[in-house]
Formats: structure tokens, C-alpha cells, sequence
């Protein structure tokens, strides 16, 4: 056991220090900071800063939005673990790596360990920036913490488990880009990362609770603002099955793959 451990630790360490590009990291942080500031403030005033109802809180749009793009900064950097598999199979490091003793399952959790330590760290980095815009509406305790952390680890699975997926079933690495991209633009703006899903006609309400990511940004935002009910934990239960689900189906394309 502490061999496997060691080979995902050694895999892990890999990945940050020779297989992510530095610039995306910084991107990883910059572009929420700069969708807070920028997007948020302006869609304030022109709301005439009427405030947004989560449950029985009412909170200023720019906090409702801060918290969010932690959620949607976890399914954004998901994109890590498909763009390593492709360029492992282009640099034929893969089959290198096959050849060591490493195996397929240890590969795909070194990834997803990976897109974890960085979600949770771009999330601390975008609370620390963006804490100004939500100061007097976060409530962070011991009993709502353990859900924003959950939701960033179990989000992070789940959207990695889903690119690695794409990852071995498409041909192209263009190809993978064009999907991938695509979807994750359904994600993002069908979800509660930017707006709340209360008022919206139906069909889009139905929408958004079809989409996981309403789930990870929902419960992330639960714990920040201390706004843990009996949804909440539904939602939990929800997004588990789905990432457990999902990374099955992850595991077993990886594994199933042909090199």
C-alpha cells in the first residue's frame, strides 16, 4: 500500500513540476479575480445593486459572485487532466510511464489528486482576493467549512474524471479542445455560478439542476455563507453519485484504452 501511495505521490509531483504549464496557473487565478472586479461591480450598478436571495440571506451580487467563481474555478481547472493525458500520448511519455511501474489506475488518481491541490489552492488564493467583496456576508464555521471543501474536492473528480473520459475517447487533440470547451461553456453559464436559478423561466430552472455545477457552486456557496439546510445535503448526495459514477467511467476507458 505505501508503494501505490508512493507511485501516485511520485505521479502527483510530476504533474506540477514538469506537465502543467506555469501560465495556466496563473490564468487559473487571474481570470475569476478579473471577472469579480470587472463583471461584478459593473452588473451591480446596473441592478441598482439590489441584492441577491440565497434562502433567507440576502447578499450584494459581487459576494453571490465571488463565491461562485470558486466553484466554477474548480470545473476550469478540470481541464488539467485532460490536456495531460494528450500531451503525455504526443510526447510519448504515456508509454514511458506504462513501462515504470506505474499502472493506468495510479495514473488517473495522480491526476485527479492533482486538479484537487490546485482547485483548493486557487480557491483559497480567489477567497483571499475576493474577501473584500464579500466582507460582512461570509460565515465560515467549523460545521459549514467541511461543505465548500467538500464541494471543491468531489467537483474537481468529477470534472476531471469527465475530461480524462473525453481525453481517451477523442481522436484529436483539436477535437478534445473544440468538445471540451463547448461543454464546459454549457456549464458555466447553465448553472448558478452567475445568477441565481430562483425566477428563471422553467425550463431553465430544470436546466440548471441537470447541470453538476449548479450542484458544486450550491453547496460552495452554502458553507461560505453558512446557508447549510436539508437541500444542501441532497445536493451533497447528488454530486457524490455523480463523480463516483463518473469516475468509474473514467477508469474504465483509461484502462481500456489502447496505447
Amino acid at each position: 500500500m505505501l508503494m501505490i501511495i508512493d507511485r501516485i505521490l511520485l505521479l502527483v509531483y510530476r504533474n506540477l513540476v514538469a506537465a502543467i504549464d506555469k501560465v495556466f496557473l496563473i490564468w487559473q487565478v487571474a481570470f475569476p479575480v478579473v471577472y469579480i472586479f470587472v463583471a461584478g461591480y459593473a452588473y451591480t450598478a446596473m441592478m441598482g445593486n439590489q441584492d441577491i436571495k440565497i434562502g433567507s440571506l440576502s447578499v450584494t451580487y459581487t459576494s453571490f459572485l465571488t463565491a461562485g467563481m470558486i466553484g466554477f474555478n474548480v470545473m476550469n481547472g478540470s481541464t488539467v487532466a485532460g490536456s495531460i493525458i494528450w500531451n503525455d500520448k504526443r510526447n510519448g511519455m504515456f508509454q514511458q510511464l506504462l513501462v515504470m511501474p506505474f499502472s493506468k489506475v495510479q495514473y488517473i488518481i495522480g491526476n485527479l489528486i492533482t486538479i484537487i491541490l490546485i482547485g483548493l489552492a486557487s480557491a483559497a488564493v480567489i477567497i483571499i482576493i475576493g474577501f473584500p467583496t464579500m466582507f460582512g456576508h461570509v460565515n465560515i464555521t467549523l460545521w459549514t467549512i467541511p461543505y465548500t471543501v467538500y464541494s471543491l474536492v468531489v467537483g474537481s473528480i468529477f470534472f476531471g474524471s469527465f475530461t480524462i473520459t473525453l481525453a481517451t475517447k477523442i481522436k484529436s487533440s483539436e477535437g478534445y479542445n473544440v468538445i471540451s470547451n463547448g461543454l464546459f461553456l454549457f456549464f458555466a453559464f447553465v448553472s448558478s455560478s452567475f445568477y441565481p436559478a430562483q425566477g428563471l423561466p422553467e425550463p431553465l430552472y430544470v436546466a440548471f439542476y441537470i447541470n453538476p455545477l449548479t450542484y458544486i457552486v450550491d453547496i460552495s456557496r452554502a458553507g461560505i455563507f453558512s446557508h447549510v439546510n436539508g437541500f444542501t445535503n441532497i445536493e451533497v448526495i447528488i454530486i457524490s453519485f455523480l463523480a463516483a459514477t463518473v469516475f468509474l467511467i473514467a477508469t474504465r476507458s483509461m484502462v481500456r484504452m489502447k496505447i
